[in-house]
């Protein structure tokens, strides 16, 4: 059911997390039933940002899907809260950095419709850019913009030969994440240990050890951590399903890491967690049809607010992951191609929780609750 809500809400925001948390979990879960025994890393954040510049420029029976696959409103009611959220995400310190940035490519001779340019910019603070998506220079150029984005983690989101001699435009975002852990995990700790994998078999794993408080929940399903960055409103949740639980047990705790269903208590941990440089790169198309969002990667979907006869080619999304002892880097970035045509317990007893096998993880905001990143980590 789409949301009806009034832009005056003054509780409008949480509306929009929510269906940005309820969206990338949607994504999340499809990518990870598609793939069960590989690591599935993502940008919530990333991909909703890029559907909604599309949802700008959606009219017909597109437009209702993206409406009742985001749960969300017209644009022209979403975009400006958008634009607070992302004011209130990036920021810039020494040893926290949180960066967003969208840009518009244009192929050439393509005009675009004034109203959909002005919502991408204003809204969304894209950058334009003029292509000439024939030439292979287009891809290196993409490429270029997405590294420099993402602090050179992500170094390619298009690959030669994916755009077409009908390949007319382009949407690109990039999320980049930088951040200290409050504490700092000790490197002289580190050692080797055997992670398990699913269904039978280990590898070994570097795995970081500290002892600290930490906001902790334990139920029949799982062991939940809130691991908080220096200086910052953001925090890493990891979520290790118990003995004989499953993914589908616990990942309801990832969509929303501040509900009131997750009542984290201060508690002394013993926590060890594997050492991780994971990269993730996937083609959403499938994804998000099943999702609802068929129209789009079809002969019948209608774009005409962008410009007349524009058809969805793909939507890719690529992300990086990193977690050492001194803290968490990660980004990701997601492109939409499209054409013409077809298309206090520190007195208590220290709890142990040993992340030796698959889990559950999230990088998100303490006060908003929107969820940054997310993932189903199977072997790191």
């Amino acid at each position: 059911m789409q949301t009806t809500l009034l832009p005056s809400d003054k509780d409008y925001w949480k509306h929009i997390v929510t269906s940005n948390n309820q969206f990338g979990l949607n994504v999340l879960k499809t990518l990870a039933m598609a793939s069960p025994s590989a690591n599935v890393i993502i940008s919530p954040t990333s991909i909703f940002l890029t559907a909604c510049m599309l949802y700008n420029g959606a009219s017909g029976n597109t437009y209702s899907e993206f409406a009742n696959t985001l749960l969300l409103p017209k644009p022209s009611e979403i975009n400006p809260w958008n634009r607070q959220l992302l004011n209130y995400l990036v920021m810039s310190k020494p040893d926290h950095e949180v960066s967003i940035a969208s840009a518009l490519w244009f192929g050439q001779g393509v005009r675009c419709h004034e109203d959909f340019v002005n919502s991408a910019v204003e809204s969304y603070s894209a950058s334009l850019y003029g292509v000439d998506f024939a030439s292979p220079e287009s891809v290196e150029q993409i490429n270029f913009w997405a590294e420099n984005a993402t602090n050179g983690k992500i170094t390619k989101i298009v690959d030669p030969g994916e755009f077409s001699p009908m390949s007319a435009f382009a949407i690109t975002n990039a999320i980049y994440f930088f951040a200290q852990w409050q504490t700092k995990f000790k490197a002289e700790l580190t050692r080797e240990e055997p992670f398990y994998l699913v269904g039978s078999g280990s590898k070994n794993v570097m795995m970081m050890n500290v002892t600290d408080i930490f906001g902790y929940k334990e139920d029949e399903n799982a062991q939940i951590i809130k691991l908080p960055y220096k200086q910052s409103p953001y925090f890493m949740q990891i979520v290790l399903p118990k003995l004989g639980r499953s993914f589908g047990h616990c990942i309801e705790y990832i969509k929303n890491p501040l509900s009131t269903a997750i009542t984290y208590s201060p508690t002394k941990i013993n926590l060890k967690l594997p050492r991780m440089e994971i990269a993730f790169d996937c083609n959403l198309n499938a994804a998000l049809s099943q999702l609802g969002m068929r129209d789009l990667f079809s002969p019948t979907c209608d774009l005409s607010l962008i410009t007349p006869n524009l058809q969805v080619s793909f939507i890719k999304h690529a992300a990086k992951l990193t977690v050492d002892e001194s803290g968490t880097e990660v980004a990701a970035a997601t492109m939409a191609g499209m054409s013409f045509g077809a298309a206090p317990g520190a007195q208590a007893p220290a709890v142990d929780m040993i992340v030796n096998r698959p889990f559950l993880m999230s990088i998100a905001d303490s006060g908003t609750g929107q969820v940054l990143f997310s993932g189903a980590i199977l072997q790191p």
